[in-house]
């Protein structure tokens, strides 16, 4: 089958590699329709290994080349024994995480936080392939009808939703929404959707007339600080690393903000201010299939066209270096926010 693997940093392939192993108990075989890429595949493109494993992953035991890509969309192919669902044929997105079982924060149900956790496409083969096997679990199914394009943005739509969350029940609230990328305008939609008074900021004039297109009201960083906008509810979807500090500029006395970006390098904040005004600063850490992924798909479905909005481009798994990577690694990168690549004809 057809795949890109990951083999360095700057060497990324479309190669022809073995299909992935029959299901085994617990798990599905799935045809990939759709999978986007997301900021951590650029990372690895341009600086890996990063999170890629050149010695065997503790979890997966899998290292270097492997295939990347992990905001997935397909078909359930078959399944394994003592699999009830989803069933073969079933639409379904990928959580793509794979903890260990065993540490802490897996036995209280964390798995997100797992000491040792894996990942599909980083350390584990991806979704960037015809086929994957993956654990049954992992699966969050599709209502009927919906679109397999809509289905591979579930990822990054539950990413937000788990942010969200951590700012707590919002409504009719003031937020500002730091990054205009595929996460934030995301997180803006949901916030919008759910009757929140959201601002977007960026500092790329081509990403603010995107949020624009997409109904959401978008200023530049400088112009928000200098107008002295501020928020009770701030989310930092970025990863710059000054957002931090930007972040608590623009956070109200006794506001929250919630860090989601990843920034490269350490941050510097202003721990002075941040206790003289009381406000709360709170990680959130990717998703979890249940509390996140469902209710991302849900939200997908009701507000498809403006969610289909963020898409940017479209390739075809050929074009994924050319088209893909070599896009958002490049000069034309602030131009895009989200790009899908095209496993599956038909998909």
């Amino acid at each position: 089958m057809r795949a890109v693997r990951w083999h360095g940093a700057g060497d990324v392939r479309i190669e022809d590699v073995p299909p992935p192993p029959a299901p085994g108990p617990g798990e599905v075989r799935v045809r990939v329709a759709w999978c986007g890429l997301c900021g951590s595949d650029v990372h690895e493109y341009r600086y890996g290994p990063v999170r890629t494993p050149i010695e065997p992953h503790p979890v997966t035991g899998r290292s270097a080349p492997l295939i990347i890509g992990h905001e997935i969309s397909g078909w359930v192919e078959s399944a394994g024994t003592g699999v009830t669902a989803p069933e073969p044929g079933a639409l379904v997105a990928l959580n793509a995480l794979l903890p260990c079982g065993r540490c802490e924060p897996c036995l209280r149900g964390d798995v997100q936080l797992c000491l040792t956790l894996g990942h599909l496409g980083q350390s584990a083969d991806g979704g960037l392939a015809e086929l994957v096997t993956v654990p049954a679990s992992m699966a969050v199914t599709a209502p009927p009808g919906m679109a397999p394009d809509l289905v591979a943005l579930a990822e990054p739509f539950a990413v937000a939703i788990r942010a969200i969350r951590h700012a707590g029940a919002l409504s009719e609230q003031a937020c500002v929404v730091l990054g205009a990328g595929s996460i934030g305008l995301a997180a803006a939609i949901i916030l919008d959707a759910g009757g929140n008074r959201v601002t977007v900021l960026d500092v790329v004039e081509e990403r603010l007339r995107h949020a624009a297109r997409l109904g959401l009201r978008a200023r530049q960083v400088a112009d928000a600080l200098g107008g002295g906008l501020r928020a009770p509810v701030v989310l930092e979807c970025s990863g710059a690393a000054s957002a931090g500090g930007t972040a608590v500029r623009l956070a109200a006395a006794g506001g929250v903000i919630v860090i989601v970006g990843l920034p490269g390098e350490p941050s510097t904040l202003d721990l002075a201010d941040v206790a003289l005004r009381e406000i709360t600063i709170a990680g959130s850490m990717s998703h979890l299939a249940d509390a996140d992924m469902a209710p991302a798909i849900a939200v997908l479905a009701a507000h498809a066209e403006r969610a289909l909005g963020i898409v940017t481009s479209r390739v075809p798994l050929a074009e994924t270096v050319t088209g893909g990577l070599g896009v958002l690694a490049g000069p034309g990168r602030h131009r895009q926010a989200k790009i899908l690549v095209r496993v599956a004809d038909g998909g």
